[in-house]
C-alpha cells in the first residue's frame, strides 16, 4: 500500500465549505451521512482527508452528533521482587489427559517464586479449592521455608477463609491482584504458558482408570519442574533458579521485603479524589435511605470512580428532582442511569467544543481573512483592532493568529519611528479609548504591546499558551 502520510489536503475554509454543502445536500434528501462512504466520495472531489477529520468538521458545523467512548485505563502497579522466597506466586490452570476415548480434566495449582522464577511446588486435583491451595503452600514451606508474601488472583479458592487463616497463622502477607488483571500475576501465567508449550497435548492411547491418568500428569509436571529449575531465567548467565533459592537471606532483608509489600498494598488504596467520590456515593445511599445489598454496594464503589466530579454533582441534583415526583425512582440503579447519561453528555459537549474551535467554517474564514490581509503600511488603529480580537475571541487558533499579526505589524511600524516612546504613547491613547474591553482585557493587551515594543522581542516566538 502506498504511504500517503503528509500528502492529505490542507483543511481550509473552502474545504470546510465544500464538505458542509455536500453533507447538507445529503441530509436535505432525507439520507444519513455514512462516514466511510462520505469520505470516499470526498476523495473523488479531490478532498483527501481522513474519516476522523471529516467527522470533526461535520461535528463543528452541527451536521453530526459528537460521540465519545472514554476508555479509562485500569490501574496497574508492578510488584517486582528483590530477594528469593520473598513473594510466592500461585495460580491454577486446567489440564486435559486423554486415554483413548476417555478424557479427564484436572486443575493444577502451581507455586512459582517471583524473584528467581523457581517452580517450587504444585498440586493436582479435580477442581480448584482452598484445600489444594493450602496443600501447595505446605509443600513449598516444607522444601523452601515460609515466604514473605503470596501473590494470587481474586479466585474464590485463593481468598477463602481457610486460606486466609492459614496465611495469618504462618505470618504470610496476602497480596491479591486484580480482579481482571492477569498481568498482575504474570509470573504464574508465564510459567503455565511455558509448561503447556513444553508438555503439549497429553494423549495416551491405552485404556486406564483415572488414578493412572493423574499419576502420569504428576510425573510429567515433576519432570518439567526439575528441568526448568536448572535453566537460567531469560537465557542470561546468572544463577539458575534452584541456585538462587539456595542463597541465604538475612532477617533484615526479609523485614525490608515485608515493609515494601505493605507499602505496595497501601498505595493501592486510591487518591483523595477517589475517596471523595466514595464519600459522595455513601452519603447518597444514607441520605436517601436506599436499599443496597453488599454486592451492589461493592459494584457502586467500583463504578463511581470512573465518573467526573462535575457529572456526579449534576446527577445528585437531577436525582433529587426526580424522586420528589415519583418515590419509586429512589433506587441506586436509577441514580447511576442518570449519572451515565450526564457523563456522556458532558463528554460529547467537550468534543463538540473542541471540533468547533478547530473546524467551524465561520471561525476558519475569519482566521484566513486575517492571515491573508496585506497592509503595507499598518497603522496604530489596525494593530489595536487586531489586538482587541486577540483578547476577546475564545478560539485558541484565532487568538494565536491575531497575536502573531500584532507582533508583525508592530515591528513593521517601529521601523518608521525614531523614538519608540511616541509610538508607545499612541498605543496607550488608542487603547484607553476602547470602551468594549474590561480592565483586565486592557491590561492583557497592554502587556502584549510592551512585549512587542522591545527590540529583543523580534527574535522570540510568541504563542498564547506555553
Amino acid at each position: 500500500m502506498p504511504d500517503n502520510r503528509g500528502k492529505a489536503s490542507r483543511v481550509t475554509a473552502q474545504t470546510v465549505r465544500h464538505i458542509y454543502e455536500k453533507a447538507k445536500n445529503v441530509k436535505e434528501h432525507g439520507n444519513r451521512i455514512r462516514l466511510k462512504q462520505f469520505t470516499e466520495d470526498l476523495k473523488k472531489d479531490g478532498v483527501m482527508l481522513s474519516s476522523k477529520t471529516v467527522n470533526e468538521i461535520l461535528i463543528a458545523n452541527d451536521l453530526a452528533s459528537a460521540q465519545t467512548r472514554n476508555r479509562r485505563p485500569k490501574f496497574y502497579q508492578s510488584l517486582c521482587q528483590k530477594i528469593p522466597n520473598g513473594l510466592l506466586s500461585i495460580d491454577g490452570s486446567e489440564f486435559t489427559v486423554r486415554f483413548g476415548d476417555n478424557t479427564f480434566k484436572f486443575n493444577v495449582e502451581l507455586g512459582v517464586d517471583v524473584a528467581s522464577f523457581s517452580h517450587t511446588s504444585f498440586s493436582v486435583a479435580d477442581t480448584e479449592t482452598g484445600m489444594e491451595v493450602i496443600k501447595l503452600l505446605e509443600s513449598h514451606i516444607k522444601d523452601w521455608g515460609t515466604p514473605v508474601g503470596v501473590l494470587c488472583d481474586h479466585g474464590s479458592a485463593n481468598l477463602c477463609d481457610n486460606v486466609k487463616i492459614y496465611l495469618k497463622n504462618h505470618d504470610i502477607e496476602l497480596v491479591p491482584v486484580g480482579p481482571a488483571n492477569p498481568k498482575g500475576n504474570g509470573t504464574d501465567e508465564g510459567a503455565f504458558s511455558q509448561m503447556k508449550k513444553a508438555l503439549g497435548a497429553i494423549c495416551l492411547d491405552i485404556s486406564s482408570p483415572k488414578a493412572i491418568a493423574r499419576s502420569f500428569l504428576e510425573a510429567l509436571i515433576s519432570v518439567y519442574i526439575y528441568m526448568r529449575n536448572r535453566l537460567s531465567l531469560r537465557n542470561n548467565k546468572t544463577a539458575t533458579p534452584i541456585e538462587q533459592m539456595a542463597m541465604p537471606v538475612t532477617e533484615n532483608n526479609r523485614n525490608a521485603e515485608r515493609q515494601r509489600i505493605m507499602e505496595h498494598k497501601k498505595n493501592k488504596a486510591g487518591t483523595e479524589e477517589e475517596q471523595f467520590k466514595l464519600n459522595r456515593i455513601h452519603w447518597i445511599i444514607q441520605h436517601h435511605e436506599l436499599k443496597v445489598d453488599s454486592l451492589a454496594l461493592k459494584r457502586a464503589e467500583k463504578t463511581i470512580k470512573a465518573y467526573g466530579l462535575d457529572a456526579i454533582n449534576e446527577s445528585e441534583a437531577a436525582f433529587l428532582k426526580a424522586i420528589r415526583t415519583k418515590t419509586d425512582r429512589k433506587k441506586l440503579p436509577y441514580f447511576f442511569g442518570i449519572l451515565k447519561n450526564i457523563q456522556q453528555r458532558l463528554d460529547e459537549n467537550t468534543k463538540r467544543q473542541y471540533c468547533r474551535q478547530r473546524y467551524n467554517y465561520d471561525l476558519m474564514l475569519k482566521m484566513e481573512q486575517w492571515s491573508n490581509k496585506k497592509n503595507t503600511e499598518p497603522t496604530v488603529d489596525d494593530i489595536i483592532k487586531m489586538l482587541k480580537n486577540a483578547v476577546t475571541i475564545k478560539s485558541r487558533r484565532i487568538k494565536e493568529v491575531c497575536i502573531r499579526r500584532v507582533q508583525e505589524w508592530t515591528h513593521e511600524l517601529m521601523k518608521s519611528y525614531c523614538y519608540i516612546g511616541s509610538l508607545k504613547n499612541k498605543f496607550s491613547d488608542a487603547l484607553g479609548k476602547l470602551q468594549e474591553l474590561s480592565l483586565e482585557q486592557k491590561k492583557e493587551a497592554w502587556e502584549l504591546i510592551e512585549q512587542f515594543l522591545k527590540p529583543e522581542s523580534e527574535d522570540q516566538s510568541v504563542t498564547l499558551y506555553p
